[in-house]
């Protein structure tokens, strides 16, 4: 929810507002959030559905900063080891950690010579 709330700041902090207006109403402030969890419940649906379907049946339990790197990927395409560990803003081991369980269930793949390649997905 809070990807949903830093989206739009100034209508987070109308809604409060509007509570404080109404005399403590809470109806704004429980629609507001109720829109908030469902626009989260599908955008999470939506990721498990496209990772479900690059996983092909392999078990992988992503974590938080997986995820990143997959929607990065997604967004640029092929990267080489450098761009991500730029844009992630993490050291070389970093990224090694976070793509060779990707590598592993195959969502990822190198592709390439050692010292040109790129990782995409797959």
């Amino acid at each position: 929810m809070d990807e949903f709330y830093w989206e739009d700041r100034p209508r987070y902090y109308s809604a409060l507002e509007a509570v404080e207006s109404a005399g403590g109403d809470l109806t704004s402030w429980l629609e507001y959030s109720a829109e908030g969890l469902q626009t989260t419940l599908d955008r999470v649906w939506l990721r498990m559905q496209h990772l479900a379907s690059a996983a092909r049946g392999r078990k992988l339990t992503l974590r938080p900063r997986q995820e990143q790197l997959l929607m990065l990927l997604r967004e640029r395409g092929p990267m080489a080891p450098a761009e991500i560990w730029a844009a992630m803003e993490i050291s070389k081991q970093g990224a090694l950690d976070l793509l060779n369980p990707l590598l592993k269930v195959g969502i990822v793949v190198r592709e390439g010579t050692k010292h040109a390649g790129r990782y995409r997905l797959e």
